[in-house]
């Protein structure tokens, strides 16, 4: 009895690990188009909502990073920028949420003037402490500060993924990729798969 428990577990954590195997390689080759969408809690809702108060509803991307990020977060704006446009282009309302990793050092005028030199469709969300950490886990993103202790509170590396999420207007998730890498192939998406971007 104790054998097979044991089997029935190794199959299972062997088949865990082979499917998030095949979610990061997919994920590192092309954008993933979820079958099933993936539901959003309703605080993480409300919170995106909340980036975007004045529009309808309509199609968003989430992207996390911070100001001081000297390469992947401006590039990673620059594309929802593009993406922005790609879209319009197909009659596909979009726009782009930036959230921040890095509240300590991010604040509300540094978010805006680094989100507004991207354009008007893309905002910010900042977070502290376990409202940051909630909306983290929403997404499953993982972030790791390198040399950040109370003796250096200034001037720290931030490791974090490049995981973009496309949002429908449900509050589901519909399609992940890698900002940086995946851009071109999303903006293509829009215009090949139009059917994916109707409810």
């Amino acid at each position: 009895m104790e054998k097979q428990t044991f089997r029935a577990q190794y199959g299972l954590s062997i088949t865990v690990v082979m499917v998030l195997l095949l979610i990061q390689t997919h994920l590192a080759a092309a954008p993933l188009v979820l079958p099933q969408p993936v539901s959003l809690n309703e605080e993480t809702i409300v919170h995106l909502k909340r980036a975007h108060i004045d529009e309808k509803a309509q199609w968003q991307l989430v992207v996390f990073g911070y100001t001081r990020c000297k390469d992947v977060c401006p590039t990673s704006l620059g594309n929802l920028s593009m993406l922005i446009q790609a879209a319009s282009s197909e009659k596909i309302k979009l726009n782009g949420t930036f959230v921040s990793i890095d509240p300590d050092r991010d604040n509300a005028t540094a978010l805006a003037s680094y989100t507004e030199r991207f354009g008007k469709e893309i905002t910010y969300l900042r977070f502290e402490d376990e409202e940051l950490e909630r909306f983290k886990k929403s997404f499953g993103v993982e972030v790791t500060f390198f040399t950040k202790n109370k003796g250096n509170m200034q001037h720290y590396q931030v490791d974090h993924s490049t995981t973009a999420f496309l949002i429908n207007p449900a509050g589901q998730i519909k399609v992940m990729f890698d900002v940086v890498k995946d851009a071109a192939d999303v903006a293509e998406l829009f215009k090949e798969n139009k059917a994916l971007f109707k409810l």
